[in-house]
């Protein structure tokens, strides 16, 4: 369904098609298209194919796969005229777009004596972006370092192939605006500590992504150094995500928000894997590998950056960020014991899309032992749209059935949660251990304490007390898919036996069925333990016993 040339205007998973396209790009909304999600025309229009025909075309010599990415490219140009139609409308889509045209062309050996077609397509793209990116600087998301990181690199690479003074001079404007709003942005979005202010892992490694081109943009096209602060804030969002993936697969949690969205894809690993964005954001901002060698170097290669570094193991250790809100928990000397566990524990200086607090994730030998249920859509029916922010998607605890906090629109809550408090790490007695708590807008409160054996990571203790105006609360645990069995207290499952107890008669323990969505518009079943407990204090104390791993 999607065609050669592909069909721009069609959703695939329906056949629903926009047929009005030569409007201007402003008329009309993206949630009202009549096709379904606008995210399912505009990822064809990214051009993630352009950049996996380039590379097959560099390995293989073979004709078909340059003729591919011309006939594509010029059927989308005569079909997507300037500021015409759905895939104009979104100034992100057209930054995300150019630049990945323009890493075909480093690709292709095209970038320094670049066709009129090229330089023209990359020039109304600009056109586009420039006129409302204080529209995306005003989101406080990944849209304005996007549209700032194309200005930049796009604006800097035109004002070099260019020979028109009249040009140069615009040319450059764009690139210093992109520059400047790089640097703003950056020192806004990415606290100190590393974490980005979308609250997401995957937006996270959009915003890395995206700052990965910047650099080996800025290096290719010999531009001065951004400040140190710009260095020192995204050196830390490169950490932030090597402490959150998984070491044995590349994973890592399911948090917040999640469109699918990965760019600028330069090896064969798959969506989930997060190694590639890390370790080239170790090579280009700390000068070093990260990981071991393996299929995440692919980039290194393609991009021409010299990897002959010495190589090392993750050290990844228990520590907690604060800026950001999270907590990890890493047994075992430089995180070579059986498991790991992650707390969010949110302090919102930015707009939360989900209602996570104190979420608690578990992985032991690369398996999402306790999960997070991730984002599936975002034109997706209302039952899906409430489901998977919310606290019941999440493993903490839910009071009364709602949310922690209340609903105002599609990606907007109130009330933000803010943690009342948040402990640092302590270790005492060869044991690991955080805590921290919160009390929502009604006036509960909730607080975990998550400690680990430090030499190991066999045993994880999870103690919720929870107090307040409520009249039930819900603890949910959010299984890996499996077996798991249920006597009584005990949850007995493939990798790890979970007990849990109150000091209140739980009215319910119960294994229902639950969703999570891995993929973007996917979404399977998974087992969810809720434990159901009355009103009036109590405490609730999971113990999680893993079986030997091998």
């Amino acid at each position: 369904m999607v065609g050669s040339p592909p069909q721009w205007f069609t959703n695939p998973f329906n056949g629903h098609r926009i047929e009005d396209n030569g409007c201007h790009w402003s008329d009309g909304s993206e949630f009202d298209t009549g096709i379904g999600d606008i995210k399912t025309i505009w990822e064809v229009s990214r051009f993630d194919w352009m950049i996996v025909y380039a590379r097959a075309y560099r390995l293989s010599g073979d004709d078909r796969y340059f003729k591919a990415i011309n006939d594509w490219s010029s059927d989308w140009t005569q079909e997507n005229p300037l500021n015409c139609g759905p895939n104009w409308r979104c100034a992100q889509e057209a930054s995300i777009r150019v630049l990945q045209t323009l890493l075909a062309a480093f690709i292709l050996r095209q970038h320094k004596t670049p066709l009129p077609g090229l330089m023209r397509f990359v020039s109304e793209h600009c056109q586009r972006i420039f006129p409302t990116i204080y529209y995306a600087l005003a989101q406080d998301n990944n849209h304005g370092t996007s549209e700032a990181a194309a200005l930049y690199v796009c604006g800097a690479w035109l004002a070099k192939v260019s020979d028109t003074p009249v040009l140069k001079r615009k040319f450059l404007k764009w690139s210093r605006t992109g520059r400047l709003l790089l640097e703003t942005r950056v020192s806004r979005l990415i606290e100190k500590d590393g974490s980005f202010a979308q609250y997401s892992v995957n937006y996270h490694r959009v915003v890395l992504d995206t700052l990965n081109m910047v650099e080996f943009w800025r290096r290719e096209l010999k531009l001065r150094p951004f400040s140190e602060r710009f260095y020192s804030r995204v050196t830390g969002a490169v950490e932030w995500l090597c402490q959150l993936v998984d070491p044995y697969t590349g994973d890592a949690p399911n948090l917040g928000a999640n469109d699918g969205a990965r760019l600028f894809v330069l090896s064969t690993t798959g969506f989930r894997d997060y190694r590639p964005s890390v370790q080239l954001g170790g090579f280009l901002y700390k000068g070093r590998a990260l990981y071991p060698g393996g299929p995440w170097d692919e980039s290194l290669k393609w991009l021409r950056i010299n990897n002959v570094f010495k190589r090392v193991t993750p050290d990844r250790k228990s520590c907690v960020f604060k800026d950001g809100g999270y907590a990890t928990l890493v047994p075992g000397n430089g995180g070579n014991g059986v498991s790991w566990g992650l707390v969010r524990c949110p302090i919102h200086r930015f707009r939360p899309g989900h209602a996570d607090a104190l979420h608690f994730d578990l992985w032991t030998a690369g398996q999402n032992v306790l999960r997070d249920a991730g984002s599936f859509g975002y034109n997706a029916d209302s039952i899906w749209q409430s489901y998977f922010p919310g606290a019941e998607a999440h493993n903490t605890v839910q009071f009364d059935g709602r949310d922690q906090m209340p609903r105002l629109g599609r990606f907007l809550f109130g009330a933000w949660t803010e943690m009342e408090s948040i402990s640092d790490i302590s270790r005492d007695n060869k044991t690991i251990s955080w805590s921290g708590s919160y009390i929502d807008y009604r006036g509960c409160r909730h607080q975990r304490t998550v400690s680990v054996d430090s030499e190991q990571g066999y045993c994880w203790r999870i103690v919720d007390v929870i107090n307040g105006p409520f009249s039930y609360a819900t603890l949910r645990w959010r299984l890996m898919p499996g077996k798991w069995v249920l006597e009584r207290d005990v949850c007995r499952g493939e990798l790890a036996d979970i007990k849990v107890q109150s000091d209140q008669l739980a009215v319910r323990r119960e294994l229902v069925q639950g969703w999570e969505s891995k993929y973007y518009l996917n979404r399977t079943t998974l087992p969810v333990w809720e434990i159901e407990v009355g009103a009036g204090t109590t405490v609730i104390t999971t113990e999680v016993r893993f079986k030997d791993v091998k």
